[in-house]
């Protein structure tokens, strides 16, 4: 592959070696213009990063960060760091899931200020729109901010699934549906089919029957990657101009596009707000914050209610609930039997100038498709590429080295003709990931960056901190040392969902944190963490994992005295948490009741805090088991949202930079 560098022609020998023949020429290949690879180093020779953004692609990431077989650093992959490769080192990816919009914000994509270094790369659902040379772009705006080319890597698909928990009436059988067209989609989204005795699918279409109740869209409130792909599926169904929009009525791709702040189009639905004369009525449109306090939860939890999601962030918490969508021949499920998303006849154009790498805009590049069943008769129709964004040449020489090589490691592994399954993603098509290949082969490093200000400095504020010069800053006098408490509220449940092992879920609707700490965010001596419980005597956590009802999770072994906050941005998540304990020991999560009792040590334990109204601390944690009973799960994924205050109600608690 004359003209390409050395980490691509690495690269392209090794994607050679899983097709033979691609579609694309030696000879486009050869044409790259690439700068010179010299600033990257030896594979994996480099630093330990960060990448941020769409929580639809949380779990994948969370594998591909991973130490196991499958991750990065404990692949035998030629093309992974797990000790056996290139330098022999292993440094380490981890990634944060914050949304798309929030994501692509972070470098900038909205409002031109890079908020944001220490995301390394960005994940999204939405790939940034160009042309990167038009001002006022995505792409133009970004570049500007972090004063470097981008490259847009596709790296892998999935399916969005709809998910419905019909009604169940008092004195009725429950309402049952299990498939739905997509003309009745786009017109549930639109606000105009009311009721789910409409559907054709409902189990009972009459009057005063077991289906006859109002319908309730639960949708996102903010902007979201799934969102702009979800839209263009709607806009593919229905392309006039929807009633209930405004007086200059908008169609759903003119709905699409995030570009921050509360009038982002990807935000507005069809609602009776935006109804003229003549227009509606519409059905309730009940907007839920997004990741673990998804609407997927809140679908769950509230028959009568209908919703989108992620293939999967739904199997993991509602995979009972998910219909079928007619694909123009027949009814089809997002998912195969491999447990993987059911794309793989999805078709995905490649974008005008992908040859160059630099600066691509995927924006118009889509896999959903309302009559691909007429292609493959049982083929999914909404299926979607996700993205990673990476930097060209701002970040270090060991940044941009550790992220050639992951975006590389995963461009390898991530391919339909690979036979990867499960997870339910699916590798891209062969030609894609060619692209692809180009995109990473543009990453080089730059000179070695300047910190943000104030970055992993932490303080305590009893008021909500300004920001100043990029930095959150606590109003003066208002530091506060103490004891910080967590709830969680009404809206979300903690959930700990077996991903090894007998198969099941525990939800918590209690959960409580406390602790004490310093005005600079480290734990007060000989405290920290001193419990976090789940669940109680009155109120127990429930569980799916079969012949166990009934369990109980709680953090063990506290108390965890070496706990702290780390400030990290202007931007959402404004703050990480750090669980720790001193002397070398680790936090330890013990699950008991019926006939199990496990003990679990963390693979990965953190936790993200957003300031606002009411400040935030979402925990992720994967916990492998230590010891345990027969029937423990092997390992568990927890996500748990606390509201956090300064140790009693409506005494606010924020975290700053200076």
């Amino acid at each position: 592959m004359l003209g390409l560098n050395r980490r691509s022609t690495r690269r392209g020998r090794s994607i050679a070696t899983l097709f033979g023949s691609l579609v694309l020429s030696v000879c486009t290949l050869g044409a790259v213009g690439v700068g010179s690879a010299s600033a990257i180093g030896e594979q994996c020779s480099g630093a330990s990063v960060t990448g941020k953004g769409a929580y639809l692609q949380s779990q994948i990431q969370g594998i591909w960060t991973d130490s196991s077989e499958e991750g990065f650093n404990g692949s035998g992959n030629p093309q992974a760091c797990s000790g056996k490769q290139g330098s022999g080192g292993t440094p380490k990816v981890s990634y944060t899931a914050i949304g798309s919009g929030h994501g692509l914000n972070a470098w900038g994509a909205f409002d031109g200020v890079f908020h944001d270094k220490a995301a390394r790369f960005i994940g999204t659902a939405e790939p940034p729109a160009g042309p990167a040379k038009e001002e006022g772009t995505q792409l133009n705006r970004m570049n500007a901010a972090i004063g470097s080319d981008v490259a847009v890597v596709p790296l892998t698909q999935t399916a969005i699934a709809i998910v419905a928990n019909p009604p169940a009436l008092p004195g009725h059988s429950p309402c049952v549906v299990g498939e739905v067209t997509a003309v009745e989609i786009e017109s549930v989204f639109s606000g105009q089919l009311t009721n789910w005795r409409e559907l054709a699918d409902a189990s009972d279409p009459e009057a005063g029957g077991d289906c006859d109740q109002a319908m309730t869209r639960v949708v996102r409130e903010e902007d979201s990657g799934m969102t702009y792909q979800f839209k263009h599926y709607l806009d593919q169904v229905e392309g006039e101009p929807l009633e209930c929009t405004g007086k200059s009525p908008q169609t759903w791709e003119q709905l699409q596009p995030s570009t921050g702040g509360e009038e982002s189009p990807n935000r507005r639905w069809p609602r009776k707000a935006d109804c003229q004369e003549g227009e509606g009525p519409v059905t309730v449109a009940t907007t839920i914050e997004a990741g673990p306090w998804s609407p997927l939860k809140f679908v769950l939890f509230n028959p009568g209610t209908i919703t989108y999601g992620g293939l999967p962030e739904v199997e993991g918490i509602a995979p009972k609930l998910i219909l079928a969508v007619d694909n123009g021949i027949e009814a089809a499920s997002p998912s195969t039997k491999e447990n993987d998303a059911n794309c793989a006849a999805a078709k995905y154009p490649l974008p005008e100038g992908f040859e160059s790498g630099v600066n691509i805009d995927w924006s118009q590049v889509y896999g959903s498709n309302p009559t691909i069943g007429k292609f493959e008769s049982s083929a999914y129709p909404i299926c979607t590429l996700n993205w990673v964004v990476a930097a060209t040449d701002i970040f270090s020489q060991g940044v941009a080295t550790t992220v050639s090589d992951y975006l590389d490691y995963v461009n390898v592994t991530e391919i339909v003709e690979s036979g990867r399954h499960g997870h339910w993603y699916l590798g891209v098509p062969a030609t894609v990931a060619e692209a692809a290949a180009i995109a990473i082969g543009q990453i080089k490093g730059g000179e070695e960056e300047e910190k943000e200000g104030g970055k992993g400095l932490a303080v305590l504020c009893m008021s909500s901190p300004e920001k100043v010069e990029s930095t959150l800053v606590c109003p003066g006098g208002e530091g506060y040392a103490g004891q910080v408490r967590g709830l969680l509220n009404g809206k979300s449940v903690a959930s700990f969902e077996s991903t090894a092992g007998p198969k099941g879920t525990v939800f918590c609707e209690e959960a409580s944190f406390i602790g004490k700490f310093e005005e600079t965010g480290i734990s007060w001596p000989g405290e920290g963490v001193t419990s976090f419980t789940f669940g109680s005597e009155e109120n127990p956590c429930t569980s799916t994992l079969e012949g166990e009802p009934k369990l109980l999770p709680q953090f063990s072994n506290g108390p965890y005295d070496a706990s702290k906050f780390v400030y990290l941005a202007s931007i959402a998540p404004h703050a990480s948490f750090v669980f720790a304990k001193s002397k070398g020991a680790q936090p330890e999560l013990s699950l008991s009741g019926g006939s199990i009792k496990c003990l679990y040590i963390p693979d990965f334990l953190g936790g993200q805090v957003v300031n606002g109204f009411t400040t935030t601390l979402a925990v992720d944690a994967t916990w492998k088991l230590s010891e345990g009973t027969e029937g423990c799960p092997v390992h568990l994924e927890q996500e748990t949202v606390l509201e956090l205050d300064r140790g009693k109600a409506e005494t606010s608690l924020y975290v700053a930079g200076e």
